[in-house]
């Protein structure tokens, strides 16, 4: 990982009057985000941006884990192998949230999932997606030269976890896809759609309700983006967001957050809502306020070095 630039300004913040923007923002949102009941079940996914590198104070800590507590489950990418701010953000969600994560690999990253003790359990099933050479050597994408194959495996191995609410058991697949290449991209996208559409049709788990969740690295969730066009070619749906919002980066333009699923086994549970919490149009309001180049520019470095320069992408599924 690459930590963002610092931001070379002093900036201070009334931290109730931000939880409070962030809780009104939620509010504001409210007809696209459902609240928790008995029936329901609210899945999201968070970069966090270098998280354990750049680092955040704790009042930033605080508002990280207020933007994720309307969720079940929050899988999430880009932690450090220092876990020092992670166990700082679990303590101001409270015991009453799990977690578990993976050693570092590519980038020095970990995956992992943060969850609500009572409203998901789970099922014991928590493993690294790894495959073996001669499933490796069968991964091929048409067109692609010879120097940029074969497959070699995952940069950062999608992070697999069971969990079960109510009558809905399922595995959730997290993935951190490949950036900087786009060939490696598409590889690491057809071998992660392969195995998907072979496990769900086994005798032994995780074989129920796979979904596949994370930072695809995809510009655009529509026929014709190369990772689009992979996951659907195996029968993968991915939703589109139901909120008026646009893309998970911060400039609203890509779409590299993701749900994806096979409608023939989780349509039924699928609500239909799904969308993204825009918290960078709630917090620090007056550090934003102003026209000028150089004060928007100080916003983003702000907000994209001490929160995330992500947002959050959440889906709703039934119990």
């Amino acid at each position: 990982m690459r930590a963002h630039k610092k931001p070379d300004f002093d900036y201070s913040f009334d931290l109730d009057r931000e939880l409070e923007n962030i809780r009104e923002h939620r509010k504001k949102r409210g007809r696209s985000i459902p609240r928790k009941t008995s029936k329901n079940l609210l899945i999201a996914t968070w970069n966090l941006t270098n998280f354990g590198l750049q680092k955040r104070e704790k009042p930033h800590l605080h508002l990280m884990a207020e933007i994720m507590r309307p969720f079940d489950i929050v899988a999430f990418q880009e932690v450090s192998d220092n876990l020092e701010q992670f166990y700082e953000l679990h303590s101001f969600l409270g015991e009453e949230w799990g977690y578990f994560f993976t050693d570092i690999a590519g980038n020095n990253e970990r995956l992992g999932y943060l969850f609500r003790k009572g409203r998901v359990e789970p099922t014991g099933l928590a493993a690294e997606l790894a495959m073996r050479g001669y499933e490796r050597s069968k991964i091929v994408v048409e067109g692609m030269e010879p120097e940029e194959g074969p497959f070699t495996g995952f940069n950062r191995n999608p992070f697999m976890a069971s969990f079960r609410a109510g009558d809905f058991e399922f595995s959730i697949v997290n993935v951190h896809l490949y950036w900087s290449n786009i060939a490696i991209r598409r590889l690491e996208t057809k071998a992660l759609a392969k195995w998907a559409k072979k496990r769900v049709t086994q005798m032994g788990p995780p074989n129920n309700d796979i979904i596949l969740i994370g930072d695809f690295n995809m510009p655009h969730v529509r026929p014709g983006d190369d990772i689009y066009d992979e996951l659907a070619a195996y029968g993968l749906t991915l939703p589109k967001h139901t909120t008026n919002l646009v893309g998970t980066n911060l400039a609203g333009d890509n779409d590299y957050d993701q749900v994806a699923f096979f409608p023939s086994r989780t349509d039924e549970e699928f609500s239909g809502k799904m969308g993204v919490f825009d918290f960078d149009n709630a917090l620090f309001k007056d550090l934003w306020s102003g026209s000028s180049k150089q004060q928007k520019r100080r916003f983003f470095q702000y907000i994209r070095y001490y929160i995330a320069d992500h947002r959050l992408l959440w889906a709703e599924f039934k119990r």
